[in-house]
């Protein structure tokens, strides 16, 4: 397991408990801390990760994208859940980008980064919008850490690189940018793209990228 840094960060890190949930309570528990995030040129997912609206998702999802907007899940009809985003900085090399809601939800739903990387073979979660199907829930394992990974994207114009999670989670284009959660409901990394030549080998920037990520 890969202790990390303690850091001065304005978000939340999370303090996991002893037992850990149910794949129900997992999911109730942080859907409304998952956003869809859409602009003109694709749509994907996004994590809130700040009482202030910050959100976390890919660089992918975000380039390229004008007219960006995200909806939340809470109180109220589609045009109020409907929020506007300010990209606030990003690193096109570790596939990162952190957002910021132009107006905050009420009780704004926050899910919290875990201190620790996931394990070989422990249970984690997804949430996003798969093919835009929104809000859908899928578990899965974690078959590798992969450290130093390199990958591309679909139009083979961008090389990625960092340690990356491995899995056999589904998931599929719409869940890009959204959460990897562990069996407390902690952040543990952002869903980021899969193997099209293989079946069901999916991947995940870790969260020790996501902590730097948000240090620097």
């Amino acid at each position: 397991m890969h202790y990390l840094k303690k850091l001065n960060l304005f978000l939340l890190i999370g303090f996991t408990s002893y037992l850990p949930a149910s794949n129900t309570d997992i999911f109730y528990s942080t859907v409304s801390g998952v956003v869809f995030i859409a602009g003109d040129n694709g749509m994907g997912s996004g994590v809130i990760i700040s009482d202030d609206g910050h959100i976390l998702t890919n660089w992918h999802v975000v380039e390229d994208n004008p007219n960006l907007h995200a909806l939340t899940l809470g109180d109220g009809d589609l045009d109020e859940n409907n929020r506007g985003l300010e990209l606030i900085k990003y690193n096109p090399k570790k596939d990162l980008a952190l957002l910021k809601l132009t107006t905050i939800p009420r009780n704004v739903s926050v899910i919290k980064i875990s201190k620790v990387t996931q394990k070989v073979g422990e249970r984690v979660h997804a949430i996003g919008h798969p093919r835009g199907e929104m809000w859908s829930y899928a578990m899965g394992y974690i078959s590798a850490f992969r450290e130093g990974y390199t990958w591309q994207n679909s139009d083979d114009e961008h090389e990625f690189s960092g340690d990356v999670y491995q899995m056999q989670t589904p998931i599929n284009p719409g869940n890009s940018g959204g959460p990897l959660l562990n069996e407390h409901g902690n952040l543990v990394g952002i869903n980021t793209f899969i193997d099209a030549n293989s079946q069901n080998i999916t991947f995940a920037v870790t969260v020790k990228e996501i902590v730097s990520f948000l240090g620097s």
